[in-house]
C-alpha cells in the first residue's frame, strides 16, 4: 500500500478527532452519549478505531479489510516500540489514554513511522515535532 493514502487516512482520522472529539469504550457516540456506528450522521465523538474506520471509509472504503488489519498492526508496533505497551490500539484507547491530545500524539507518531526516511511524506506540521513525545502507556 502506498504511503500517501495511509498518511491521508491518518490525517483524516486526526482531523475528525480534533473537530468532533474523542471517546472511549465504543466506536462512536452521539451528542447525548448514546453508542452509534462510526458512519452514523449523529456520531459526534469517536474512539481511535472509530476515527480510523470513518476515515478509511471516506477515502478508500473498498480496502476496509486491509486497513483494519494494517492499522491494528502499525499502531501496536508503535505503541510497543515507543512505550513498551504490548496490547492493541483499542485497549490502549479504552484503558490507558486519558485525553484526545494523547491520541493525536499517537497518530502523529504513527504518521512519522509510516513515512520513515521519506521526509516528503511527513506533513509539515509534524516535521518540526520531536520523533517521540511522552504519552501514557
Amino acid at each position: 500500500m502506498e504511503k500517501k493514502i495511509i498518511v491521508e487516512i491518518l490525517l483524516e482520522a486526526r482531523s475528525l478527532l480534533q473537530r468532533s472529539g474523542w471517546n472511549q469504550f465504543c466506536i462512536a457516540r452521539d451528542e447525548t452519549g448514546n453508542v452509534v456506528d462510526a458512519n452514523s450522521g449523529s456520531a459526534c465523538r469517536y474512539c481511535l478505531s472509530g476515527a480510523l474506520c470513518k476515515a478509511w471509509r471516506m477515502l478508500d472504503a473498498a480496502r476496509e479489510e486491509y486497513y483494519f488489519q494494517y492499522f491494528e498492526r502499525r499502531f501496536s508496533a508503535v505503541l510497543r516500540k515507543q512505550y513498551g505497551y504490548d496490547r492493541t490500539l483499542t485497549q490502549w484507547n479504552d484503558h490507558v489514554a486519558t485525553s484526545c491530545e494523547e491520541v493525536l500524539t499517537l497518530i502523529d507518531l504513527v504518521i512519522i513511522d509510516v513515512a520513515g526516511e521519506d521526509a516528503a511524506a511527513i506533513p509539515s506540521f509534524l516535521q518540526r515535532r520531536p520523533k517521540s513525545k511522552e504519552i501514557s502507556a
